[in-house]
């Protein structure tokens, strides 16, 4: 989506951003491939670690206010999900993941209203 592409770039972007991982970036690693058989259409779904401890990510996703703390894979709104490092989900995800990550769906919301969300809970946990 068209949404999901602009908040990957905008993520990729911020130094307080540990890593983001989207099929629709060129520094995917196999964004070639996708570029091939995905027509541009990405997915909704972002992958990304910021920086700070378990607390600051914790402090995150308490202080969102438009994007919503759920496990799915997605509606119309925008969701997000938090693994730490002790998920019992972690040994499946590729090694970049073991220190945890959170995993945004992207919604229908205008991408400056997300960007303005994420921008304050990153303040609120002291990243930014």
């Amino acid at each position: 989506s068209a949404n999901a592409l602009a908040l990957a770039k905008w993520f990729e972007a911020r130094p307080e951003v540990d890593y983001v991982t989207y099929p629709g970036l060129e520094s995917h690693p196999q964004h070639e491939r996708a570029v091939k058989y995905m027509n541009g259409q990405y997915s909704g779904m972002i992958s990304f670690d910021i920086k700070g401890d378990e607390k600051a990510h914790q402090k995150f996703l308490d202080s969102l206010h438009l994007v919503t703390h759920a496990v799915s894979l997605g509606d119309i709104e925008s969701l997000i999900v938090y693994y730490d490092k002790n998920s019992d989900k972690l040994p499946h995800y590729p090694p970049i993941y073991r220190e945890g990550f959170f995993r945004f769906s992207v919604g229908l919301e205008d991408p400056e209203d997300v960007i303005a969300d994420l921008k304050q809970a990153m303040e609120a946990c002291g990243v930014l």
